[in-house]
């Protein structure tokens, strides 16, 4: 037999089946970090006065380019509705520890990615959030809301603008 045979039949589905096992076990050590750090409190640690209110006017900036409802943010961010209804009234900061960051950050790349994306257009970005998406087979505002979620949807977008989103 060919080497083009054992290469097409043996070789290359065993690369792409250690890939694949590869990616499944990096996202697995990544949750398991991620919940470890969470149990430990380092992600319960509270942010500095400045920071917070930095990353939560960022935040709600975000969420209003995404279009995304107040309840929606609750939710991607652990939150509660009121609790995101009151920080927008009052000014007061949304996110107050690094767990809520982490939860935020994907958001906040996600928003400038689509503003690159579809050319500051903020009609487009709203359209696009709310529609229906092949890849998902739903909306991405539905997507957003499952937990990493707004890291899927975020990895959708840099693998669709390719190398030229830099967020």
């Amino acid at each position: 037999m060919s080497f083009e045979f054992w290469f097409a039949t043996i070789i290359l589905p065993g690369i792409v089946c250690c890939m694949a096992w590869g990616a499944v076990l990096l996202n697995e050590w990544h949750y398991r970090r991620q919940d470890a750090r969470a149990r430990s409190g380092e992600l319960n640690r509270p942010l500095g006065p400045e920071d917070t209110t930095l990353v939560s006017k960022a935040t709600l900036r975000a969420a209003a380019h995404l279009g995304l409802p107040d309840p929606v943010l609750a939710t991607i961010l652990g939150l509660s509705a009121s609790g995101v209804e009151q920080a927008r009234e009052s000014q007061t900061p949304l996110i107050q520890d690094w767990l809520t960051l982490e939860r935020a950050a994907p958001l906040l790349r996600l928003s400038r990615a689509l503003d690159q994306g579809l050319g500051g257009d903020a009609e487009a970005v709203e359209s696009w959030i709310r529609s229906h998406n092949t890849a998902f087979d739903e909306r991405p505002i539905n997507i957003l809301q499952t937990a990493g979620g707004p890291q899927r949807v975020l990895d959708h977008v840099q693998g669709l603008l390719g190398s030229s989103c830099s967020v």
